[in-house]
């Protein structure tokens, strides 16, 4: 890859994160009268009014080669999906974005078992650092030990399985198309619980919930074409941007003060995460550099 066409990656990578955050501050701030499933059905409804379009435009075909990657993706991808939104709702932005990106570290744990790819030695002391780092910000005296953030490590959890029901499976199908049908599924699963404790939105929670929508599908598409400009190692890491911009994201709009073992705890995560990626062996794909996968 020529360095500047890796630079141009890099700077859309951030830029998606960026933009994945301003999103989620859209629906916690949508979650706190509209209820769960009702914002996860509006997220799927105006993301589908960006995804259809750039499907047609590309000239993609909506029929997809292997429909046991797309349950399996969806399916995965849905539960992290609704453990990652409950978390969020019900605990410190910062704290639950930390635990939900363990995804790389899940990624690497179960890789060699389902993927059968190598293990490297490197790897193995990353991730009992990595580990270190969610004991810090699960300390019992935290009082985040709760049920909230068993979602957001879970969410992390599903999350890693669907990222390797993709690799397995080996996707022939364009990241557009996969993620198109995730938001299909996203709606139809939503729609029944969404209908039975329907809150009419308001005019600012509709135009909210708008933007929520919208702005995953694009930052999905940017984060696509920047893996598409860079190699996974070096453009993977940027994900945590994130992680980093949830916690300034809390404290600015919801007055989420992290204390200073969260801060040190969400940072070793952070670097365990990323020396995860970067000393990755050679045959096998970086944790957490999947296209396509993001909820």
């Amino acid at each position: 890859m020529k360095p500047r066409k890796s630079i141009q990656g890099i700077l859309i990578m951030i830029a998606s994160q960026l933009i994945f955050v301003s999103a989620w501050v859209a629906m916690k701030h949508a979650g706190g009268r509209i209820p769960l499933f009702e914002v996860l059905l509006f997220r799927g409804l105006f993301s589908l009014l960006l995804i259809v379009p750039l499907i047609l435009i590309r000239k993609r075909s909506f029929r997809p080669k292997n429909w046991l990657i797309i349950f399996t993706r969806s399916l995965f991808g849905y539960i992290a999906l609704a453990m990652f939104l409950h978390a969020m709702l019900n605990m410190e932005m910062g704290n639950a974005t930390s635990l939900f990106n363990t995804l790389p570290i899940f990624v690497a744990i179960l890789a060699p078992a389902l993927l059968k790819e190598p293990f490297g030695k490197l790897q193995f002391i990353f991730i009992l650092i990595s580990f270190i780092g969610i004991a810090i910000i699960l300390r019992p005296d935290s009082n985040i030990f709760e049920g909230a953030a068993i979602y957001a490590l879970s969410a992390g959890i599903f999350a890693a399985l669907a990222m390797i029901s993709l690799r397995k499976l080996g996707s022939t199908d364009s990241p557009l198309v996969v993620t198109f049908y995730f938001t299909l599924f996203i709606i139809f699963l939503s729609l029944p619980m969404a209908v039975k404790d329907f809150i009419i939105p308001t005019h600012n929670e509709f135009m909210i919930l708008a933007f929520a929508g919208i702005s995953l599908g694009l930052a999905q598409v940017m984060m696509t074409s920047a893996y598409k400009l860079g190699t996974a190692s070096s453009i993977a890491p940027f994900g945590y941007v994130f992680v980093i911009g949830s916690y300034f994201s809390g404290l600015f709009f919801f007055s989420e003060m992290p204390d200073k073992w969260s801060i040190i705890g969400a940072a070793i995560v952070i670097i365990g995460g990323v020396c995860i990626m970067l000393t990755s062996p050679k045959k096998q794909c970086v944790p957490g550099s999947t296209p396509g996968l993001k909820v």
